[in-house]
């Protein structure tokens, strides 16, 4: 069942034991719950996941614009946060690591136990814009579903829709590319959302007390490293570099992805 908190979309898996860690997973721009769709075997056994779609994503009605900056949604979060009753371990992607080091900034309850962070946007100086002439990921999405037939999921659609985002596009399941793409195109909250990741930066890392993980691929063509500073992030953030991963590590490395948040959580969580 899903519910409605905060604006998000609130979808619940993994396991159902209250003892195990609570995980609470937030995609990045245009994605949904689905992005999670290869990391989350990895984990649903022996946690609790909570996989929410952002305002105007996913399953999720958008909001006032407004609403829609990093800061404002990390409020939202940090407040879902408090309501579960017990410390939540947050893991996010592009935006959505934005938003959980939002959520974790200034956080003084013992809410977020910890935050880990694939390639976050907002560890910049100056945040990188499009070219003006170059469509938008919606724009470019919303194409590729207007292609005859299942052109968009031929090897060499595939490699062309997501070869800004991942390292090895040909190799991911047909239905995680369509699942992606399908969410990006009909993402009412899209716009928004890509205007309040271009008004700012995270400015918060000195007011993040929570342990902090980030994981930043060597390949990543979307926020190459001049866009995501360690300087920028918390100065006690454990900082993981792979040289072969894109801008989605839970697509090119789940099973890696699963480990860092477990070992995030396992210095979190009381042995």
């Amino acid at each position: 069942m899903t519910e409605l908190i905060e604006g998000f979309a609130v979808h619940r898996t993994g396991s159902s034991d209250p003892a195990r860690p609570l995980l609470v997973l937030v995609h990045g721009l245009g994605g949904a719950a689905s992005a999670w769709s290869l990391m989350v075997p990895h984990l649903a056994a022996d946690h609790r996941v909570v996989l929410v779609d952002l305002p105007g994503h996913g399953g999720a009605p958008p909001v006032p614009p407004e609403s829609m900056t990093p800061r404002a949604l990390g409020a939202r979060l940090r407040r879902f946060a408090a309501a579960q009753g017990e410390p939540v371990h947050l893991v996010g992607h592009s935006l959505g690591g934005w938003i959980t080091l939002e959520a974790a900034a200034g956080e003084r309850d013992g809410a977020v136990a910890d935050v880990t962070a694939f390639t976050p946007a907002g560890l910049w100086t100056t945040p990188r814009r499009r070219p003006p002439l170059l469509p938008t990921g919606q724009q470019f999405a919303r194409l590729a579903g207007r292609l005859p037939g299942r052109v968009a999921t031929t090897r060499v659609g595939v490699t062309i829709a997501l070869a800004a985002t991942s390292t090895a596009p040909r190799s991911l399941p047909v239905e995680v590319v369509r699942d992606a793409l399908a969410a990006i195109a009909t993402a009412p909250g899209y716009v928004a959302a890509d205007a309040g990741i271009a008004a700012g930066a995270f400015t918060g890392a000195e007011d993040v007390r929570a342990p902090v993980t980030v994981v930043a691929g060597g390949r990543d063509r979307v926020l190459p490293p001049q866009f995501c500073r360690r300087e920028a992030a918390p100065a006690h953030a454990r900082w993981i570099v792979w040289p072969e991963c894109g801008h989605v590590p839970p697509w090119d490395r789940p099973a890696d992805c699963a480990v860092v948040v477990r070992e995030q959580v396992g210095t979190t969580v009381p042995g």
